[in-house]
């Protein structure tokens, strides 16, 4: 426990160190109190008001930075960095291009969108000519995630609404109290609460979508990553980069599972720090 809260405010400090390589020219709340920041590339993020347990670490950035930065919008400014410019499959964790650079006019399917922070930026990678389908069912954090589209006039990303599953359903979904990245299917958190989204295959959710190639899949699904990619028969995407964090206790894990399954499909597989795994064609 000790170690873990030593690991945490060494992370913390560590983006506070980051937050200088934001160019913010404008912050502020919009009518739903939804708290954004304007970079002065013409970028907005909407995100989340920031805590209570925020504020110490606000407290200690230098007086430079919190003339441009209110407190309020603090909460978006570490997501800006943690998701727009490091990009990881977890903070701290490998890079999402770790193994592929994204491109112009390439096809993508990210999973889950959150709120869209790292959407942007694949938004802006693929151009006019390619295409974003960010996949998220959390109604909160979708309306984040629309919220941050409609305020970049994005027009190559397509949301879907939707849990990710190996066939179509409704199913309950898990999340830890005050926390709005830990909804799973799979796990349960000692401050529960629970709720029914409905969820689908990949493969009917890139046929709704009238896709037939996918250049890049990002799978961060909080457990039933290998549920996804049952579900994903007909298209063959040409790399993919997954978070296979979580396993069922006494059970095969889940990195595991994936590695047998993406060899039988001819994938040749990369796996770092143990959780995380990168394949292509």
């Amino acid at each position: 426990m000790i170690i873990s809260s030593i690991k945490y405010i060494k992370s913390r400090l560590t983006l506070n160190s980051k937050l200088s390589i934001l160019k913010i020219k404008n912050t502020g709340v919009d009518e739903d109190e939804i708290p954004f920041i304007e970079l002065e590339n013409g970028k907005i993020f909407f995100g989340l008001k920031s805590s209570q347990k925020d504020k110490k670490y606000y407290n200690i950035l230098p007086k430079k930075m919190k003339r441009k930065l209110p407190f309020y919008a603090y909460k978006v400014a570490l997501d800006i960095v943690i998701r727009y410019y490091e990009a990881g499959l977890m903070l701290g964790g490998p890079k999402k291009e770790m193994y592929y650079k994204v491109k112009a006019d390439d096809y993508i399917a990210e999973m889950g969108a959150y709120m869209g922070h790292y959407t942007i930026y694949l938004s802006e990678k693929v151009g006019n000519t390619g295409k974003v389908i960010a996949i998220e069912p959390i109604p909160d954090n979708i309306k984040i995630l629309e919220k941050n589209i409609k305020a970049n006039n994005i027009t190559n990303v397509s949301i879907v609404k939707k849990g990710v599953w190996k066939e179509k359903d409704e199913m309950t979904f898990n999340r830890e109290e005050g926390d709005t990245q830990s909804s799973s299917l799979q796990i349960k958190y000692k401050k529960n609460n629970t709720f029914t989204v409905p969820v689908d295959s990949l493969d009917n959710i890139l046929e709704e979508q009238n896709v037939n190639h996918i250049d890049f899949m990002l799978i961060q699904l909080n457990g039933v990553e290998y549920e996804a990619l049952m579900g994903l028969t007909k298209i063959e995407p040409k790399n993919f980069a997954i978070a296979a964090r979580y396993s069922e206790k006494g059970k095969e894990e889940t990195v595991d599972k994936i590695l047998k399954l993406l060899n039988k499909r001819d994938y040749t597989s990369f796996v770092e720090k143990e959780k995380f795994v990168f394949s292509k064609k």
